[in-house]
């Protein structure tokens, strides 16, 4: 049904200017797109696209910053490493000192030379541990060592010998002069003292235990002397032991002992005692804390134990200690003394080197995770250029159309003036 021909309401142009205006803002929005590379650029876009597209923006945000942390975390272990390589460097410095002066062609003035090498070095150690520091943050002073677990005492033969004759007839006896090596129930205690002539006490200490075959005059018998590593004291046995004899003498240990002759007068055998060291919840020390994802609570833990004489135990070295019948018994124990130093120290380092892998891999899966997330969030919220640009292309056509329809439609309104001619 046609409405004729009308003056008061402009029909087609008005037609006209409404799809002209719909096409005109969506002109405009694909002009923001195009310049802002965006398909989403306000919630009224899309606004469950853009609710999820800057959930996603936020974990890659996340996970980039945890990035940051992970290297950083990094390069704390790093300065640790480097400062635990110079500790492991000067303690096989100590050790050469050592073996050096245990060798009795040394003069007591010479031993007393090299300790005093020794007591520097020391000293230096002590000095890396309480400056080594990353961001203001102490590394190697315990402050950040979080919990240790317990290190149980242990007990090693350093040093055997052969015996020139072996007794099958007595048990155990494999022909060298510490046939056997037995630990008591108090053995792993913690120290409070040792056992030995008068000393008193039932724990545990670090120390040498020396045996040595000698020529009473009355009997061939093996001498007992025992040195702790932390005090220096030296206690020999006052009870000769002979072949087959067993002793708990000494630090919670007993000894069996192989076949002696007078042929065997003069060897000599070490055995190392390690004490326990308790556990260590260190509530007031916690380990480092890093950040290593993008959610709460996703981090890792990293402690760095203390590495001074205290707790690596070489602080009581003595290389001019000695006692009647050895003038290098100082230097043989601290032999002993630096390689358990080294054991834990190198211990703590391959720690420290796992961790340094862990973040490395840590580091890698929040990159990934960054740009897999990225990829999707770029799906939703980023646009099609292509498209917007031909989508773009039609709207300018069909403006640019629409305003010549415009002015068309305007103009023929005035065709009704015809009909007053």
């Amino acid at each position: 049904m046609s409405s004729g021909l009308s003056i008061a309401n402009n029909l087609l142009a008005n037609n006209v200017q409404y799809n002209l205006d719909k096409n005109q803002d969506a002109l405009k929005t694909a002009t923001t797109r195009l310049s802002s590379g965006l398909r989403i650029n306000t919630a009224a876009d899309d606004p469950s696209g853009l609710a999820i597209a800057t959930n996603l923006q936020t974990q890659v945000d996340g996970f980039n910053t945890a990035v940051q942390n992970v290297q950083t975390a990094n390069n704390a272990a790093q300065v640790a490493e480097g400062a635990l390589q110079t500790t492991t460097d000067i303690l096989q410095r100590i050790r050469s000192l050592a073996v050096e002066a245990s060798s009795d062609i040394n003069s007591s003035s010479d031993r007393s030379n090299l300790q005093a090498e020794v007591s520097q070095l020391l000293l230096e150690v002590n000095r890396i541990s309480q400056n080594t520091s990353f961001n203001g943050q102490p590394l190697l002073d315990g402050s950040h060592a979080g919990f240790v677990a317990e290190k149980s005492a242990f007990v090693n033969v350093t040093a055997n010998a052969a015996l020139s004759s072996s007794n099958p007839a007595i048990a155990g006896n494999s022909g060298f002069l510490v046939a056997t090596v037995a630990t008591g129930a108090t053995f792993n205690t913690t120290a409070n003292g040792f056992q030995g002539d008068a000393t008193g006490g039932t724990g545990t200490v670090d120390g040498t235990i020396e045996l040595q075959v000698i020529n009473t005059g009355a009997s061939i018998a093996v001498q007992e002397t025992f040195v702790a590593s932390n005090s220096g004291y030296v206690s020999v046995s006052t009870t000769l032991l002979g072949a087959g004899g067993v002793t708990g003498e000494f630090d919670n240990v007993g000894l069996t002992i192989g076949n002696i002759t007078s042929a065997d007068v003069g060897t000599t055998a070490y055995v190392k005692i390690s004490q326990n060291t308790a556990a260590l919840t260190n509530p007031n020390n916690p380990a480092f804390n890093f950040q290593s994802g993008a959610n709460e609570g996703d981090t890792i833990q990293i402690g760095f134990e203390a590495t001074n004489t205290q707790t690596l135990r070489v602080s009581s070295i003595n290389l001019a200690l000695s006692s009647s019948s050895n003038p290098s018994l100082g230097a043989e124990d601290a032999i002993g003394q630096i390689d358990n130093a080294l054991e834990r120290l190198l211990n703590q380092r391959a720690n420290l080197g796992a961790v340094i892998v862990r973040l490395n891999e840590d580091a890698n899966n929040d990159n990934i995770a960054a740009v897999n997330l990225q990829a999707s969030e770029s799906q939703i919220r980023d646009l099609n250029v292509g498209q917007e640009t031909t989508q773009f292309t039609k709207l300018q056509i069909l403006v640019q159309v629409g305003t010549s329809v415009l002015a068309q439609s305007n103009s023929n309104a005035q065709s009704v003036i015809g009909l007053f001619r």
